[in-house]
């Protein structure tokens, strides 16, 4: 009994939900476990697995960003009016920066001027969508043709899109900065209890500035990706991507209320909805339905993760109780 108590509090449900996901898709979708679909479900998990790297943080903090949503696509935009003047490399670090401003710019209003980070990053939100269609003239911009530009798209290494091999680096380094470094350790402290971090001597403000700067570096990453997949400066570009990022977290079971979350948790999230969508597809099933498998994933996700937690308690105090 002490046994499965211990794996339902180390192993996350999220996990076991995904496993049993795949092979569900695995036995009713006959094309889905195909090495050429599995690597398309790869891919098309990259881009959510970076973004949501950095909604994780911000959860983890207590807060939330919706910025997302626009910081791409103004990304975008300006890389692809950089590329002809600049070439990709400059063009691209140019598209990161301008999301990493967009981080700042949430980082200093809210840690800074403790303002709501809901009230701020719907801002950021429609103030990114309003530069990048301002900048782009309500068009998509065609981007100069070229093989370096594709190469973040398109490009593998020793066999392995490039796009997959940024995620893992992502996910990797995230696992790596909440489980071992000083800054994952305040993170977690800040968003358990803002209070009581402060008096333990741990400057709060900073750490928050620093974990939307952090979430606006990853999605620039993606920006590049992105950017290179569409081939164009597209002024509306993925605007759902904060409300996935949320649920891929959700869903992986990191809670709202900051204080918790692993990398562990934003993998087996990304895979559920990057599984999910490509069977819905694979099905030949409309968007409503696609949406509405999505928010019945979510709400079931999070009602056997509850369930899980309190099956675990009980299994403890019946343990214990049996020992005395």
């Amino acid at each position: 009994m002490t046994a499965l108590a211990r794996l339902f509090r180390r192993v996350p449900v999220s996990v076991v939900i995904a496993v049993c996901f795949f092979l569900l898709c695995a036995l009713l979708v006959p094309r889905f476990p195909t090495p050429g679909n599995l690597g398309n479900v790869a891919r098309i998990a990259s881009i959510l697995a970076i973004v949501s790297c950095g909604q994780a943080i911000v959860l983890i903090l207590g807060g939330i960003d919706f910025s997302f949503g626009s910081s791409v696509a103004l990304a975008s935009v300006v890389t692809v009016m950089l590329l002809p003047a600049t070439g990709p490399i400059v063009a691209f670090g140019a598209g990161i920066l301008v999301v990493m401003l967009v981080g700042v710019t949430n980082a200093t209003l809210v840690a800074g001027a403790g303002l709501p980070a809901v009230v701020v990053t719907l801002g950021t939100l429609m103030i990114g969508h309003g530069l990048a269609a301002s900048l782009a003239g309500g068009l998509p911009i065609e981007a100069v043709p070229s093989a370096l530009f594709r190469w973040p798209a398109v490009g593998e290494v020793f066999g392995i899109p490039v796009a997959v091999l940024i995620a893992a680096m992502a996910l990797f380094s995230l696992g790596a900065l909440l489980a071992y470094t000083e800054l994952g350790r305040r993170f977690y402290l800040v968003g358990a209890n803002p209070s009581a971090a402060r008096l333990s001597g741990i400057a709060v403000k900073r750490t928050i500035f620093t974990g939307y700067v952090l979430a606006g570096l990853f999605a620039g990453l993606a920006s590049v990706i992105l950017t290179s997949r569409v081939g164009s400066g597209q002024p509306n570009l993925m605007p759902d991507l904060p409300f996935q990022t949320i649920a891929a977290c959700a869903i992986g079971g990191i809670p709202l209320t900051g204080g918790r979350g692993s990398a562990v948790q934003v993998v087996a999230g990304v895979l559920i909805i990057a599984m999910l969508n490509n069977a819905v597809v694979l099905l030949n099933y409309s968007a409503a339905v696609q949406q509405l498998l999505i928010a019945l994933v979510i709400i079931g996700s999070v009602l056997a993760q509850r369930l899980a937690k309190g099956i675990a308690v009980d299994l403890q105090i019946l343990f214990r109780g049996s020992r005395q």
